[in-house]
Parts: structure tokens; C-alpha cells; sequence
């Protein structure tokens, strides 16, 4: 089972690469999904909500 411990917000042109795809001591997720406000000219949401979660058993 995996625990989400944190929950961010982030413009597409300041995705924290570092935060979502660096090493961690344990086993742990990140769920990386559309949001923020959508532009109806480009068809696209502007930012990405990112889940972190760790497992818990």
C-alpha cells in the first residue's frame, strides 16, 4: 500500500524534474497529471499536478 504525503501544483515550464524522478530511499510513486487552468487556444492545461506518495506496507 502506498500513502500520498504530498500533493503539488506546477507550471509545465517549471516541472520539478529533480523532485519526480530522483532517487529515493524507499519505494515510493509519483502520479504526474494534467491541471491548473486549461487554454482553449493551445487545447491544453497549463500545468501538471504531481502526487507523491510512499509505500506504507
Amino acid at each position: 500500500m502506498f500513502t500520498t504525503y504530498r500533493l503539488e501544483r506546477h507550471s509545465k515550464n517549471a516541472f520539478p524534474t529533480q523532485a519526480v524522478y530522483g532517487s529515493t530511499p524507499n519505494s515510493e510513486l509519483r502520479l504526474i497529471t494534467c491541471g491548473g487552468k486549461f487554454d482553449d487556444t493551445d487545447n491544453r492545461y497549463l500545468a501538471n499536478v504531481i502526487v507523491f506518495a510512499r509505500r506504507t506496507s
